[in-house]
């Protein structure tokens, strides 16, 4: 009977054992099972950018085995683009769980709360390397929205050659601009020639060129309160300047005011203007090979008023990184956008495609001026950028560049006087913010 307990015991012991070691097994292949499960998806359009997403997926899947990325393939239409993401993230849809963003989207996307908070994922150091000016966009109050993929600008284009047969200097202010425009002008004697050329047609585009003027001049869209300050003295003077363009001064034609960004560019490239502003795309058909100005041009940043040496007035442009706040998989997620933002990406990224990352210190970067021997100029230009103020209107912004553009345009066709286009312009923003 003693022999019978004894082995009776010793029975249920190793069953006990045996019952734990397999729980155990089963209990980690589980979380192991869970781990390698875990999907996420990446939407981003291919227009720009596709010919580096497989490479730098692979990598990543590579580095981390447990995390499967999908690549969503959005049209390359930005319109088009914010509606399916407008309809989704409505929805609370849990995909896609990292979103490329318009630079300006960022602020109409946490006003409704569509974009995840990263400040927890990331520490202060990991958020420095990216430039100042495109973390305006993403920055709203004390936290941080997204993280910039790439970057581009509108730019101070200039003919070289010209400059150089005159031994003039580069204008660094709009007064200087000017008065160098109507010297050449004078010394050319071509009725064919102008002195500046840019977008200025009722679009997004003639916005950001008059804040790059009222920049310029010291103005800022929102004060510290949050207000909008834009029927002051600094945006009469930057406005009339753009007026003053056209019909005092002469250096501009009137059919500036039905320009988009490829209209300038053809007549700059004909070798019918002295200066434009428009984005850097614009740079290789510049100087293509059938280009009546190739190698007579040079970029650098855009003019600012005298005694505004330290003004931003290059507007920024570009894309963002941010993750979707109904995400099952947020830390999947935020890994994948560290990824496709470090260093390494992001010089594969521009050498690849000619898509600047919105990095610090990629201007010094050998392989990328090998590449693109303008990319030290276009990060000495971003070095000195800002962004709308889409951040600060939220999901107002697009009706904000609305009212802005419409006023603006009244004052540069003369329906309106700069006075009351401005006056007009800030009531208008101000009941649309209800302030």
């Amino acid at each position: 009977m003693k022999v019978l307990k004894i082995i009776l015991i010793m029975t249920l012991a190793i069953l006990v054992s045996v019952t734990l070691v397999f729980g155990e097994g089963k209990k980690e292949a589980e979380e192991k099972a869970v781990a390698e499960k875990v999907k996420i998806q990446y939407s981003i359009s291919p227009r720009e950018v596709g010919k580096v997403i497989p490479p730098l997926l692979e990598d990543f899947q590579n580095k981390n085995p447990n995390i499967e990325v999908e690549w969503l393939k959005v049209p390359g239409v930005p319109n088009e683009q914010h509606t399916m993401y407008v309809t989704s993230l409505a929805a609370q849809a849990d995909q896609p769980d990292v979103i490329a963003v318009d630079v300006i989207w960022p602020g109409e996307f946490v006003a409704n709360g569509w974009a995840e908070p990263i400040n927890e994922y990331f520490t202060s150091r990991e958020l420095k390397p990216y430039l100042a000016g495109m973390m305006n966009s993403v920055t709203v109050g004390d936290k941080v929205y997204g993280v910039p993929l790439y970057t581009n600008a509108i730019h101070f284009f200039y003919r070289k050659d010209l400059l150089d047969k005159y031994n003039q200097e580069v204008p660094k202010t709009w007064e200087d601009l000017v008065s160098m425009a109507h010297f050449i002008l004078e010394k050319e004697n071509d009725p064919d020639l102008n002195g500046y050329i840019s977008m200025w047609a009722q679009i997004e585009g003639l916005f950001m060129n008059y804040l790059q003027f009222f920049w310029g001049a010291g103005g800022q869209f929102f004060d510290s309160q949050g207000k909008v300050v834009v029927n002051t003295p600094t945006g009469e003077k930057a406005l009339q300047t753009m007026v003053d363009f056209i019909y005092k001064e002469k250096i501009a034609p009137e059919s500036i005011l039905t320009y988009k960004p490829n209209d300038a560019m053809t007549l700059f490239r004909q070798g019918r203007v002295i200066f434009m502003i428009v984005q850097d795309f614009v740079w290789p058909m510049l100087n293509a090979d059938d280009s009546p100005v190739k190698g007579k041009v040079m970029m650098t940043r855009v003019p600012y008023f005298k005694g505004y040496d330290d003004a931003r007035t290059v507007c920024m442009g570009g894309w963002i990184l941010i993750v979707n706040p109904y995400s099952k998989h947020k830390e999947a997620a935020v890994k994948l956008v560290k990824h496709l933002t470090t260093y390494e990406a992001g010089l594969k990224m521009a050498v690849e495609t000619g898509c600047m990352p919105a990095l610090k210190g990629m201007e010094d970067d050998k392989t990328l001026l090998e590449n693109y021997p303008i990319s030290k100029v276009l990060y000495e230009d971003f070095g000195v950028g800002d962004v709308r103020p889409s951040a600060q209107a939220g999901a107002k912004y697009p009706e904000l560049s609305h009212i802005m553009q419409k006023e603006i345009h009244a004052a540069l066709t003369k329906k309106k006087g700069v006075k009351q286009a401005l006056a007009d312009a800030q009531l208008a923003i101000e009941e649309l913010l209800g302030q």
